[in-house]
């Protein structure tokens, strides 16, 4: 771990600070737009935006660190989002929906950068094999974000700008993404882009890219992980309110959650040696099995917190699995184009999920929000079975 480069180590470093928006969007969002919406068919709206606006900034984002470099990229994302979150929390404290559903579309460009930080460790490797242990590290510093995101509900007494406590957890974001900024502003090195994307080969179709059975399931990896994990989780807050749960153990599962998707990072790149990638997406799609069944056995709290752990571990095996698969299926003059398509499938995927979460959970139930998520994942087992054994 030692050898790993710097900017890995930076990186990963920084995200509990640029990736908290995430962590504080999922577990807020839905029960602000419940609370501000105009319907309850809404009221994961703000969340959903949120993954809209990663998914449509995937693109730009690509073309505007290729342009101006990682660095001054992932700088100027992380200052924007500090000024987003303030408006998030004067739209709040308005009790504008439309507002603040707005705010979380401008959050989501933050989040589309975050996502790029991994191929930004990728590309300041040396060795190729050291790609697992540089993906997994900068999720590693999600942990952190796990909990930060959430307690900024608590943190943000201390920071009374708003008299809503919702207010005032967006106006405590506003402050560590500025932090975040700086971070990045004074240790990051910067990567040398355009060098790197000297052509080695002339360009292929993106046609004859896409025949690729590897890129398929890397993107189907990610694809299950994302969608799974969203559609559930995004309705874990406002179904557990339903049953009569407190917004505190609302707050300790989804902390608990995203811990569970980012701790197994630590051993991930172990497991992929010992078992190889192929496996572990079979073990993935397994514990995402896991979740559901639990998650089908009762609404008690420890219920919903054992599912989510579970989904949580099984999106950081397929995640990590599609990511490590990805680099196989491009040319080092491709990258930028199959890194966007990857993410924007991703966050198309996810937006959806999380999308369909409020509708089907008011329309149909916890329990056949569960039912349907069976479907990708058996998808994505058949897939791994097939490209396996070409």
């Amino acid at each position: 771990m030692k050898s790993l480069p710097w900017n890995a180590w930076l990186l990963a470093l920084v995200q509990p600070f640029v990736l908290s928006v995430g962590a504080l969007s999922v577990f807020l969002g839905g029960i602000v737009g419940a609370q501000l919406q105009p319907t309850l068919e809404l009221a994961t709206l703000p969340v959903t935006v949120l993954i809209i606006g990663v998914s449509l900034n995937i693109f730009p984002a690509a073309k505007i660190q290729h342009r101006f470099g990682r660095k001054n990229a992932f700088i100027a994302a992380a200052l924007i989002s500090s000024g987003v979150a303030f408006a998030a929390g004067i739209a709040i404290e308005q009790e504008a929906f439309w507002a603040f559903t707005a705010c979380s579309f401008m959050l989501g460009t933050q989040l589309a950068y975050v996502s790029q930080y991994r191929f930004a460790a990728i590309e300041s490797c040396k060795d190729p094999s050291q790609h697992p242990s540089v993906v997994s590290l900068v999720l590693v510093g999600g942990i952190a974000a796990a909990v930060v995101g959430p307690e900024l509900l608590n943190v943000g007494q201390f920071v009374p700008v708003f008299t809503s406590e919702y207010a005032n957890a967006y106006s405590a974001l506003g402050i560590i993404e500025l932090v975040g900024a700086v971070i990045l502003w004074v240790g990051m090195k910067p990567i040398s882009i355009r060098e790197d994307s000297i052509k080695n080969g002339s360009d292929r179709p993106l046609s004859q890219v896409l025949k690729q059975p590897l890129l398929w399931l890397a993107l189907g990896a990610g694809l299950t992980a994302y969608a799974v994990m969203a559609f559930l989780m995004t309705a874990t807050p406002l179904a557990m309110q339903h049953h009569g749960h407190d917004i505190q153990s609302a707050k300790w599962v989804i902390q608990s959650h995203v811990v569970a998707m980012y701790l197994p990072s630590l051993i991930t790149p172990l497991i992929i040696r010992r078992i190889g990638t192929f496996r572990l997406i079979f073990v993935g799609c397994m514990i995402m099995l896991g979740c559901i069944a639990i998650g089908l056995l009762g609404q008690s709290v420890h219920s919903y917190w054992w599912a989510l752990v579970l989904l949580g571990i099984g999106w950081n095996f397929l995640f990590i699995s599609g990511t490590t698969l990805l680099p196989g299926t491009y040319q080092p003059h491709e990258r930028f184009r199959v890194q966007a398509i990857n993410d924007f499938s991703i966050t198309a995927f996810q937006a959806a999920g999380s999308l369909s979460a409020g509708m089907v959970l008011f329309t149909q139930g916890w329990s056949w929000m569960l039912v349907a998520s069976v479907f990708p994942v058996i998808t994505l087992l058949l897939l791994n079975t097939v490209v396996k054994k070409r």
